[in-house]
């Protein structure tokens, strides 16, 4: 049984002996969810946790493996964690009694991330961040706020912090080259070396574009199409000697989706009375004699499907 598989049934003991407070101080650049309130924790750990950080980084929420040093962070709880190989730490806290009630959450992770490794392709992607203002260089500098973020510096922050992509900014320039990163593991599952191949994603980011027009075309019809039809039904019930009143096209909508009139009633929150009322009204003003010809009148003049615009 290889080491990291013990994890699974490993005690940490030295984890609740070691436990200590540090002052945290604000989390730079981590989420909102994680609201620093005074002190982190540290403990050191009796085992070399390091060969379960791909598994974590493929499962742990906002993940994030670093190479130099060698450590992971991710979210728990709404709790920031990271390991290093004989190491862990968490914050926020307020005080050594609520670090040791959130310790066993932790480590009840650790020990399931373990026992689940055979079903879990490991993820070695290691976080390298660029500096926002390196990655703002690429940008055009318009803030035109196509990327949803209010300027280019923004949306380059946030791009240095992974919380958000590339291909957002239509208007970042074209890679040089492009390469895709395979990993090649031995018959234990263990990573031995990768295969960097050159792709082209011109192809891919041709298709992409012509769909979006594609899309765009097809949002401006149906755009178009409802204006016309709420032309129509506007048009259709003007031109009836006394048009139908909100309240009572709301009712012929439910008329047409085979309410009775007491189930009206409740979702109108009306008197079964006042419906009955309102279906005496719908039928003489557009000259029908029972519910399957009001249905019809409501579907053919598009009322049906906007009376609750």
């Amino acid at each position: 049984m290889s080491q990291t598989n013990t994890f699974a049934n490993h005690d940490f003991s030295t984890a609740y002996t070691t436990l200590a407070l540090f002052s945290s101080g604000p989390l730079a650049g981590q989420s909102a969810a994680v609201d620093c309130l005074a002190f982190g924790a540290r403990f050191e750990l009796d085992c070399e946790l390091a060969p379960l950080f791909p598994y974590i980084n493929a499962v742990a929420d906002r993940a994030q493996y670093y190479e130099k040093p060698v450590y992971i962070k991710f979210l728990l709880a709404n709790r920031l964690c990271a390991f290093y190989s004989t190491e862990g730490a968490f914050t926020p806290v307020r005080d050594l009694a609520e670090a040791m009630d959130f310790l066993p959450t932790l480590l009840d992770f650790i020990r399931d991330v373990s026992r689940r490794r055979p079903q879990i392709t490991p993820s070695h992607k290691k976080y390298n961040p660029t500096s926002a203002v390196d990655i703002y260089r690429l940008l055009p500098g318009s803030n035109c706020r196509a990327c949803g973020f209010a300027t280019c510096l923004a949306f380059a922050a946030a791009l240095s912090r992974g919380r958000t992509a590339m291909v957002e900014c239509p208007h970042m320039a074209r890679p040089m080259e492009e390469k895709a990163t395979f990993p090649v593991y031995d018959e234990n599952g263990n990573l031995v070396r990768t295969v960097s191949l050159d792709i082209d994603t011109s192809g891919l980011r041709r298709k992409i574009s012509q769909k979006d027009a594609h899309i765009q075309t097809l949002e401006t019809q149906l755009s178009d199409f409802e204006k016309r039809r709420r032309a129509d039904l506007a048009s259709a019930n003007a031109e009836l000697p006394t048009p139908l009143t909100r309240r009572e096209i709301q009712v012929l909508r439910r008329i047409a989706g085979g309410f009775t009139n007491r189930e009206i009633s409740s979702q109108l929150n009306i008197s079964q009375h006042t419906v009955k009322s309102h279906v005496i009204h719908i039928f003489n003003k557009i000259g029908v004699n029972d519910r399957a010809q009001a249905s019809a009148w409501g579907a053919m003049h598009g009322l049906v499907d906007h009376l609750e615009s």
